[in-house]
């Protein structure tokens, strides 16, 4: 009898653990397959931090704890949401005014701060690298389109598309980001 016990206690244990794991699976989805284009070191207030950012579909990600808390502010996790809090209250004055999302803007509704912060890692750390990365692929393409390689220059060629395709998109966000700033108090 303990043994039927025992079984029937593992099958609905593996039943909750199964349920919950394929639950969390359709919550990371979202970042899975990402185009990560970039690792970025981290510098608040003059100090780098240990952790890394990184762009992952031309959008900077950071880690919200070591960011927050180089600040100051305290990090609560509840659910699916992360919440940070400055102890300050004066310290927010300028930061706490949201832009109001504009339809298919991606970036309304962030703070004027967040946005030119944004703005500034898209013009100096994000832009520059993908334009010169087009400019070199696009030289090396010219070059062997000149050999009369076929097989190769199509490769070449792809490889030009993809990196007009993320200097595209990143241009793309920067006048979003532009956009969103003209509405900004």
């Amino acid at each position: 009898m303990k043994k039927i016990a025992y079984i029937a206690g593992g099958i609905i244990i593996g039943i909750v653990f199964s349920t919950t794991a394929g639950a969390f699976a359709d919550s990371v989805k979202s970042m899975v397959g990402k185009k990560v284009t970039g690792e970025y070191s981290i510098v608040v207030n003059g100090k780098n931090l240990s952790d890394k950012g990184a762009v992952i579909d031309s959008r900077a990600n950071v880690p919200a704890r070591a960011l927050s808390e180089a600040l100051g502010a305290d990090v609560e996790v509840t659910g699916r949401t992360i919440t940070i809090t400055s102890g300050d209250s004066t310290s927010n004055e300028g930061i706490t005014s949201s832009i109001p999302s504009t339809g298919n803007n991606s970036v309304g509704g962030k703070s004027k701060a967040y946005l030119e912060s944004m703005k500034k890692g898209y013009e100096s750390e994000i832009l520059p690298p993908l334009v010169e990365g087009l400019e070199k692929v696009t030289k090396e393409y010219e070059s062997v389109k000149a050999t009369g390689q076929e097989d190769v220059a199509a490769l070449a060629k792809q490889k030009v598309n993809d990196y007009q395709k993320l200097v595209d998109d990143a241009k793309a966000e920067l006048a979003l980001i532009d956009e969103a700033l003209l509405t900004a108090k």
